[in-house]
């Protein structure tokens, strides 16, 4: 059998090659990112960790976070409190739960989108961010904001099948024009085209039957690859803009930010926030 590695090596040159043309094209006028957020109470330490990420990594950027707040399990106002004091102008939202499975929790996640899309720039960026990945530098916005694409996403731990879930990003056109799709044609309906009901693919679907411009690169680096690598050295800068901790072990997104980022630095006040209950 062919090793991944191999199997994937020409859609890996190629796709680079396409990033270094589009990051030489000029930054276009100022476009926000609409940040999107999915959490809970019981993932707070690593929601903040990821929104830590964003400060460190993404400062050159106009951002605006919306954390769609878990109904059943919500942020308590302590933890709401240190998310406001990390990134100013943060919304916190009461939402149904949206894990992203079935008819109802994917409707009620482009409810979330279009309400972030309310009052952004047909131009501007909403970008769904998952609570387990944090940003390490920031050239996929570099590479989003100077693209045409409707939807960016990886597509490397699916074999490019579809914009894998963790971290995507639409237009705000685009997201409207899904849900207007949506709206009129019922998405229980749309979704009984797909033979998997999750988000991710869900969104990809939904963006392939309106014939929106799809680019599916490589930016999201997940544990293993980050193990083989021995780090996060310049190789895996080059490749890679973001990590998803798709693990049970939560924990080890806290460990690694800390040893790879912080680089072991003390910063008494992260830590004792992310205590925070």
């Amino acid at each position: 059998m062919i090793p991944i590695r191999i199997k994937q090596f020409p859609s890996f040159v190629y796709q680079m090659l396409e990033r270094n043309k589009v990051l030489k094209k000029p930054k276009p006028r100022k476009r926000t990112f609409h940040l999107c957020y999915f959490s809970c109470h019981s993932y707070f330490k690593y929601l903040y960790c990821a929104l830590h990420s964003l400060v460190k990594h993404i400062p050159n950027h106009s951002i605006k976070v919306y954390i769609f707040n878990d109904n059943d399990m919500p942020l308590s106002e302590a933890q709401i409190v240190a998310i406001k004091d990390l990134i100013p102008g943060t919304e916190v939202i009461a939402w149904p739960k949206s894990m992203g499975w079935g008819a109802e929790q994917i409707s009620w996640i482009w409810k979330a989108y279009a309400k972030a899309a309310e009052n952004a720039a047909e131009n501007d960026i909403i970008a769904r961010v998952d609570s387990d990945v944090f940003f390490f530098n920031d050239t996929i916005f570099r590479i989003v904001e100077r693209s045409d694409a409707d939807l960016i996403g990886d597509g490397h731990f699916v074999d490019f099948k579809y914009t894998q879930g963790g971290c995507y990003f639409f237009k705000v056109a685009a997201v409207k024009k899904i849900k207007r799709m949506l709206d009129s044609e019922g998405i229980e309906n749309i979704l009984n085209e797909i033979d998997i009901v999750v988000e991710d693919i869900a969104a990809h679907h939904f963006a392939k039957r309106l014939n929106l411009k799809i680019w599916i690169t490589w930016f999201m680096m997940f544990p293993d690859e980050l193990r083989n690598a021995g780090g996060l050295n310049a190789w895996a800068h080059k490749k890679f803009s973001c990590l998803h901790f798709v693990m049970k072990n939560k924990d080890a997104m806290l460990e690694t930010y800390e040893y790879e980022i912080l680089k072991g630095s003390k910063l008494q006040s992260y830590k004792n926030t992310l205590k925070i209950e």
